[in-house]
């Protein structure tokens, strides 16, 4: 399947330090290819490497086999974790070690290998989902999509800086993450030819089934049409995990949530909400999985903020599709699909950028990005929040329930800018939002209210448990200490002013923006009280 230029597969083909297996893992793959193989003798050649051994009963024993009885000598490990399984961890092991050892590239292999777990353990729990029984394939097939980048970066790593420095992201704090899509086409321009393309020449060479080469050629394009037909549902397996892999690696990648659904969608036949569900379940196995391989990736609550966002930005688009439908237009995948799934996203948990109501219960806003979304945050902007908090405050008259609104303002941002610097405010930021969406409930919603200013609307709240809660927040803000920039740890405290309806002894005829302005008065009397204050207005 991969056509390459002569010359750089000569180079390839000469190149004495490309990523290379340790004996026992090529070992492993000859015995892979034996179809008359058994597990004693696989048993005999993982003996060879203790490490290997350590690690494959890591494993075996974790929470992700859910085994009840734990494994205690080698056969058993082997049965649980069968031929494919152990080659797939085996070599992941193998690699990651090697290309930790390697000096002068230009690749940050930390990022490198946390990108292509991500997709392998995306690829398995797609699996899963799809009921495939080939899981450890498809884990194999993702952890090792990427691995032409690898190559590339040792093999030609001056020429190759460039090509990296310049498909990286750059972030805040001076480090980039990498858009392998714009790589692969800043490649193809410079030198004729592609990591996936490079990938899949490697496996080949390493003597690895058909089956990996294809779904490694394939993962950024499986409508390829050299893919064979029979590999086509593995390729694009691979091709969508890697797209999930991005919502969790990349920031701000998670607003391209709406065109991967619609891929699941055309791919495999899944409903909105499969790939909700699907986008949980990854989150859920992420832990364990950065565990069992050594990897550092996103805490508790990043992968909480990173799955909410990406539920909103499905929601968004479901919104805005239904709107489309209801004035006449024929946007593609409307009707009663993207209603059902609108009501569906609508009812999950939503927590870091808000939740949208209940259909029918409100007028539809308009939903542009612009209009909706604060550019650093992700967070819903302050006009779309004071649109909500209107709608919001006349479904409680109706209702009859109450209805808190809450002002949030950062301690000492000035300070921290001025000493810090901007993108160590800007961080702060970011990462006290994610704090506030980990701990409110589904129907909440969090926005920023300008500067380092953020707003919480509680439908069905009262004063005494909202207040409860900013309570509850503060405290979690004293326990966090981030070494941001480099420097000593920094303390981190906010203010809050907090207005109820009816409690705060508001009338039925109260508006939004006297509501805002109550809970503005309560925010400044808090801020006058000193740093850390919370204050109710009425109290």
């Amino acid at each position: 399947m991969t056509i390459m230029h002569v010359e750089l597969e000569q180079r390839l083909s000469f190149c004495g330090n490309l990523p290379t297996l340790p004996a026992v893992a090529l070992r492993i793959i000859e015995l892979a290819n034996n179809p008359e193989v058994h597990l004693n003798d696989v048993a005999r050649v993982i003996a060879m490497d203790p490490a290997l051994v350590t690690k494959l009963f890591r494993v075996a024993n974790s929470p992700l086999y859910g085994v009840r009885r734990k494994a205690t000598n080698l056969r058993q490990v082997l049965n649980l974790l069968g031929l494919q399984g152990t080659l797939a961890l085996a070599l992941g092991f193998s690699l990651m070690a090697s290309s930790r050892g390697i000096n002068g590239i230009p690749l940050d292999t930390e990022q490198f290998w946390r990108r292509s777990l991500l997709a392998a353990t995306a690829c398995r729990t797609l699996g899963e989902r799809l009921g495939l029984k080939n899981l450890e394939e498809l884990f194999l097939a993702g952890l090792l999509h990427g691995i032409g980048i690898l190559a590339l970066a040792i093999m030609m790593p001056d020429q190759y800086a460039t090509l990296l420095d310049e498909s990286g992201d750059r972030q805040l704090d001076g480090s980039a993450v990498l858009d392998v899509e714009r790589l692969a086409r800043l490649e193809r321009v410079r030198l004729q030819v592609d990591h996936t393309q490079v990938g899949s020449w490697l496996l080949n060479r390493w003597g690895l089934p058909d089956y990996l080469c294809h779904a490694v050629a394939g993962s950024l394009d499986p409508s390829d049409p050299l893919v064979p037909e029979p590999h086509r549902s593995l390729v694009e397996c691979v091709a969508l995990s890697v797209r999930l892999a991005d919502i969790w690696v990349r920031p701000g990648y998670w607003q391209n949530s709406p065109q991967i659904a619609e891929l699941a969608r055309q791919w495999f036949g899944l409903a909105a909400q499969d790939y909700v569900e699907l986008l949980g379940s990854v989150g859920a196995k992420l832990p364990e999985m950065a565990e069992l391989f050594q990897i550092k990736t996103l805490d508790a609550t990043e992968i909480a903020g990173i799955l909410d966002q990406a539920r909103e930005a499905l929601t968004v688009r479901n919104r805005q599709e239904m709107a489309a439908l209801a004035s006449g237009g024929h946007p593609p995948g409307t009707g009663v699909a993207a209603v059902a799934a609108a009501d569906f996203l609508a009812e999950r948990p939503v927590t870091v950028i808000g939740s949208s109501p209940p259909a029918g219960l409100h007028p539809q806003l308009p939903l542009d990005d612009e209009y909706v979304f604060d550019s650093l945050t992700g967070l819903f902007n302050r006009a779309y929040f004071e649109d909500i908090l209107r709608r919001e405050l006349t479904t409680a008259k109706a209702q009859n329930w109450p209805l808190t609104l809450v002002l949030v303002d950062l301690d000492h941002c000035t300070q921290i800018n001025e000493t810090r610097g901007q993108a160590v405010g800007d961080q702060v930021l970011i990462v006290l939002c994610r704090l506030f969406g980990a701990n409110i409930r589904r129907h909440d919603t969090v926005a920023r209210h300008g500067g380092d200013e953020f707003a919480l609307l509680l439908p069905a709240s009262g004063a005494e448990p909202g207040r409860h809660l900013l309570a509850r927040l503060q405290e979690l803000a004293r326990q966090w200490e981030p070494t941001l920039g480099g420097e000593n740890s920094l303390h981190i405290t906010f203010c809050a002013g907090l207005a109820t309806y009816p409690d705060s002894g508001f009338a039925e005829s109260i508006t939004a923006e006297e509501l805002l302005q109550a809970a503005e008065e309560a925010l400044a009397a808090a801020k006058r009280a000193g740093p850390d204050q919370l204050f109710v207005y009425g109290q």
